[in-house]
């Protein structure tokens, strides 16, 4: 991995089988990266095309460096002050932010550890979402 790829993401992701897209982003005041209503046909990465069963709506920030705090703060302050309140909008059934770290086999050899201070996670954890963490290991 070169110093200009990314070295992962933090997103945040929302679903519903009644999502409305639109609202999530109006009441967030933010674009989303990507989004969906249930039954919209979507293109797959290999071309085939599908039906969403559920809407979605996400933003990611991406890591450029391992300073996942720094990207987590991003995205917080990128959804406004209607976030802790997200989850009652009408139509969202579930949120969570995923945390995606991509890792050297040498940084894997060492072990990786990833922290999270308690500030750092207390305003997703106010909205009442959960974290995903994924660690990939790349290939050297």
């Amino acid at each position: 991995m070169t110093k200009s790829e990314k070295t992962g993401s933090v997103s945040i992701y929302f679903h519903g089988a009644n999502l409305d897209p639109e609202n999530v982003t109006r009441f967030l005041g933010v674009k989303p990266d990507a989004h969906w209503k249930a039954g919209a046909e979507r293109s797959l990465a290999n071309s085939a095309t599908a039906r969403a069963r559920t809407g979605m709506w996400t933003l990611s920030i991406s890591l450029m460096t391992y300073n996942v705090s720094e990207a987590l703060a991003k995205l917080v302050d990128a959804l406004g002050n209607n976030f802790p309140d997200v989850l009652s909008l009408p139509g969202i059934e579930s949120g969570y932010v995923d945390i995606f770290v991509c890792i050297s086999r040498d940084q894997s050899d060492a072990g990786y550890t990833l922290r999270l201070a308690n500030a750092d996670i207390s305003s997703i954890s106010a909205a009442g979402l959960d974290v995903q963490v994924t660690v990939s290991v790349d290939k050297d």
